[in-house]
């Protein structure tokens, strides 16, 4: 049985040295690649921009005016 807990604890320090080499990595490649995002002007400009982007500013363009026309009603309501 302390070959089997010996294997058991050894197998369990290489889990985690792999599982820290990789984090490592995938944080090197995430920063990386923020990093280019940062440098490149026109693939930011195209992350911001796009039809959802465009949607969603229309969508909050068409919530102002509907607030207003409801703003509009009730005053018009209260002048009865």
């Amino acid at each position: 049985w302390r070959l089997k807990r010996m294997i058991e604890i050894t197998s369990n320090a290489i889990r985690q040295q792999i599982s820290n080499i990789e984090t490592r990595r995938l944080e090197r490649e995430v920063k990386e690649i923020l990093d280019d995002f940062n440098t490149d002007e026109t693939l930011k400009a195209n992350l911001l921009k796009g039809k959802r982007v465009d949607l969603a500013e229309e969508l909050k363009r068409v919530r102002q005016v509907q607030e207003k026309l409801e703003e509009f009603i009730v005053a018009l309501n209260t002048e009865k």
